[in-house]
């Protein structure tokens, strides 16, 4: 639904907090607010959404937030509501419960940091799914909202994470064809790096900036998707990557763990 930045005629002091946080986002980001910071049917719109989505579902739950969210947009849609509009607020609430969920398996104890790191660390995240294009930013956007989809979907499981990185918890591959990653190597690059979800949503800004046309070259080469960790174990246990240990560079740089095709 449409919002601006007009706080004198807004009485939600919840609302007023998502909005100042967009617009604090949008400063340091750069993403797209629209003509007198009117966020409705951009980026600033998709963080918006995305965003309140992570911050509610730390307060109070994600299923209270998933429910009390989707009754929200569905009362907009019997109020008339494009129902563009909504299928955009749905993808993009569905993609903030979902980074949540991340962000609880990350961070063990992410409720005891301070609330204003917290939310950078959301933020973060959510405008690296921005710029991997994960989140819907334009009503015309054929991609269609599933509300039987739960707000985390694991490919195959559920699993912790060891020390070099490799979660835990995934059954061993018993599949014998080759692998889809086998071979890989980017399009722009030529590197046989493969990038997942949870190494590019842990990036701080910096190294996302430095590797965004590698990632963004290596979704479009795998159909606007992206790997998980336990995606390429099971490809690693098949023999398909590699998982490469985290090591230091004769120069002193630190290089984190990483899978690569084989």
């Amino acid at each position: 639904m449409k919002e601006n930045f007009n706080y004198n005629k807004d009485k939600n002091e919840f609302t007023k907090e998502m909005l100042n946080d967009t617009l604090k986002y949008q400063k340091k980001y750069g993403f797209d607010i629209g003509e007198n910071n009117v966020a409705w049917n951009n980026e600033a719109d998709a963080f918006r959404h995305t965003y309140m989505q992570s911050i509610l579902a730390q307060r109070h739950g994600i299923l209270p937030t998933k429910i009390v969210s989707n009754g929200h947009e569905w009362i907009g849609k019997f109020k008339g509501q494009d129902p563009r509009e909504s299928n955009m607020d749905l993808w993009n609430n569905q993609q903030g419960q979902q980074i949540y969920n991340e962000i609880c398996r990350e961070y063990p104890h992410f409720k005891s940091i301070p609330e204003n790191l917290q939310k950078d660390i959301i933020a973060q995240k959510v405008v690296q799914r921005m710029k991997a294009g994960k989140l819907i930013t334009d009503i015309n956007d054929t991609r269609r909202y599933n509300k039987l989809t739960p707000p985390f979907t694991p490919t195959r499981g559920i699993g912790g994470v060891q020390n070099n990185g490799v979660p835990t918890g995934f059954a061993a591959s018993t599949n014998s064809q080759k692998s889809e990653f086998s071979g890989y190597t980017n399009p722009l690059t030529g590197n046989p790096r493969i990038y997942t979800r949870e190494e590019v949503g842990a990036m701080p800004p910096e190294e996302f900036a430095k590797n965004e046309k590698e990632i963004d070259a290596q979704v479009s080469a795998m159909g606007g998707t992206m790997p998980t960790n336990g995606d390429l174990q099971l490809e690693a246990n098949g023999g398909g990557v590699i998982y490469v240990n985290a090591y230091t560079r004769s120069d002193g740089t630190k290089v984190s763990g990483y899978y690569r095709s084989r």
